[in-house]
């Protein structure tokens, strides 16, 4: 007796990788712990990405390389001096006037509690409750202020802690520059190891990512600078208008903290509202400060940002809030400046290499589905009003046609294979396909008919996807002119509709039904195999494959004239193939 044949072993759905997530795990320890090396390192990739354009302009017009970087240094360094010199003279010019704004501000905070009598009254249940529980009573020895003997001991120990606070930021910062010096001196060099490090044998490929990386973020980091400028001038200038104390130090902090994702504009607007409140005498200060700030903020955020980059940076807002959280986990405040341009270069990255590129699904800010999927899925989600809203969106932008064939029939389509797989139950196909069905006629339901429109009925042969199928094809009848037959109406032409084959009775049935309710047939089948098994059941009337092929056979309709509709050639079962019946 001969052995059986060996069956196929069953394919197991491969879970994710382990060695992928242990792998995530360690680099990004890596990052934290290395954080003293890799922050200067990336610093210096992005200052060396925002000057290269200058450099290289500065070279064309015949001045030295070393000549450039120089002087590229001495901008760097002289656009930092000069900000942190008058953050510094602003900043004590603030400490030297806080003693004068304790009066106001006491004031108001005395008017706030005594112009409302619920707070009032709030404030002395609470003096009385801890009172009773005996932690009102004065305190048995009154507080001493211990002053050091040596004030200047006390100003030299602040100037130390100060010191020791600034040393390690300037020591990075010091680093980045010369690691920036460096790529700017050798940044052919340096790109020719590195696309040799990343293999020869996709040398285009890493090639176009370098590019793509180096242009966006490199305009996006110029845009950023140039709106965060404008951001932080027009609130010093109303603030001095305003005539808000040290007002050019809001201005600069503006500049600097709208560089932070999220907070940075909202901390800048703060700090001068709390001073507007404590040095202004009355309440208009503080109600100018705050729609200073709608204004110069509306204006740039929604206003020159579209107009300037728009999505250049090329990631998703979803993405660039948990990277900047993670980014600051990792390495502090700085990753929180650096996490848009860091993601950024993720995600291109994921767009160039096959490997990473579910770093583009996470990260980017392209569409995660394609519009017929979408559209499917709001379907399978329960979510009919989702589904209507992005056909209605596509049908203004394209056309009724165009959305019944872009979006329609791919549904019917994925529709009629779920339920063929059983991946659908029979209640859940057929909600999906009423739904469609609606849908499509209401699509083409303020379409103006004539009243002397010849009628045709579409009939679906079985299930829930071959009534979506009747529908879409009614529908698109009713674009070229013709109308849907009345109940009990013999119809100029009936279209028999097939999303998958069926069993031969069936067939049967639906093609006497079609046979008896109108003069002519035509037969729309989608798939291949349901073609096939069509188009001997109505030979020789011919079966077509697409809605534009219905429209192709129907043609406009005598009453009303109709711009043609182009019919793909290949949309037709060619009738010689078709055997008669």
């Amino acid at each position: 007796m001969p052995a059986p044949p060996d069956l196929p072993a069953r394919a197991t759905p491969a879970g994710p990788d382990p060695l992928w997530l242990i792998a995530a795990l360690m680099v990004l320890a890596a990052l934290h712990l290395g954080r003293a090396v890799f922050i200067p390192m990336a610093l210096a990739l992005l200052l060396s990405v925002v000057l290269v354009p200058p450099a290289r302009l500065l070279q064309r017009l015949g001045v030295p390389r070393a000549v450039t970087v120089a002087l590229m240094m001495l901008l760097a360094l002289g656009v930092i001096a000069v900000i942190m010199l008058l953050v510094a003279s602003q900043a004590l010019s603030l400490a030297a006037e806080l003693p004068n704004w304790e009066s106001n501000l006491r004031a108001k905070l005395h008017a706030l509690s005594d112009g409302s009598g619920v707070l009032h009254r709030a404030a002395s249940t609470l003096r009385r409750l801890a009172e009773e529980l005996g932690y009102g009573e004065p305190a048995a020895a009154a507080t001493v202020a211990v002053v050091p003997a040596n004030g200047n001991a006390g100003t030299l120990d602040a100037l130390i802690e100060m010191a020791a606070l600034v040393s390690a930021p300037a020591a990075s910062f010091a680093v980045a520059l010369l690691l920036m010096a460096y790529l700017l001196l050798q940044m052919e060099d340096v790109r020719d190891r590195f696309l040799r490090l990343a293999g020869m044998q996709d040398l285009h490929r890493t090639t176009r990512a370098m590019a793509d990386a180096t242009d966006r973020v490199g305009r996006y980091l110029l845009m950023q600078m140039l709106l965060n400028a404008v951001f932080g001038l027009g609130m010093g200038l109303g603030l001095t208008a305003i005539g808000v104390p040290n007002a050019p130090l809001w201005g600069v902090l503006a500049f600097v903290l709208r560089f932070v994702p999220f907070l940075g504009a909202w901390i800048a607007f703060l700090l001068p509202l709390i001073v507007a409140i404590a040095t202004g005498q009355g309440w208009s200060e503080p109600l100018l400060v705050v729609a200073l700030f709608i204004i110069v903020d509306g204006t740039v955020t929604h206003v020159l940002e579209p107009q300037l980059y728009g999505r250049t940076v090329g990631i998703s807002p979803l993405a660039l809030l948990i990277s900047s959280a993670v980014w600051t986990v990792l390495w502090g405040p700085i990753g929180l400046l650096l996490a848009p341009p860091i993601t950024a270069c993720l995600a291109i990255l994921g767009r160039h290499v096959p490997t990473f590129g579910f770093l583009e699904i996470l990260l980017g800010d392209g569409e995660a589905l394609p519009a017929p999927l979408r559209f499917y899925q709001r379907y399978l989600a329960e979510d009919a009003e989702g589904a209507q809203q992005i056909a209605e969106e596509h049908a203004e932008a394209e056309g009724i046609a165009a959305t019944l064939r872009d979006l329609v029939m791919p549904a019917i389509a994925a529709l009629a294979a779920d339920r063929a797989a059983g991946a659908l139950s029979a209640p859940v196909a057929s909600r999906i396909g009423t739904e469609l069905a609606a849908l499509a006629a209401s699509l083409a339901a303020e379409e103006e008919l004539p009243a002397d429109a010849a009628a045709v009925r579409a009939i679906a042969a079985a299930g829930p996807a071959d009534r979506a199928l009747a529908a879409a094809a009614l529908a698109m009848a009713r674009l070229r002119g013709w109308r849907a037959a009345a109940e009990g109406e013999r119809a100029g032409t009936a279209i028999l509709c097939l999303a998958r084959a069926v069993s031969p009775p069936r067939l049967r049935r639906a093609r006497a039904e079609a046979l008896r309710e109108a003069d002519g047939v035509i037969g729309l089948a989608p798939d291949e195999a349901a073609a096939a098994q069509l188009g001997p059941a109505i030979a020789p009337a011919p079966v077509v494959r697409s809605l534009e092929g219905v429209a192709g056979r129907l043609g406009p309709c005598p009453a009303r004239a109709v711009t043609a509709i182009q019919t793909p050639p290949d949309e037709e079962t060619p009738l010689a193939a078709v055997a008669p019946a």
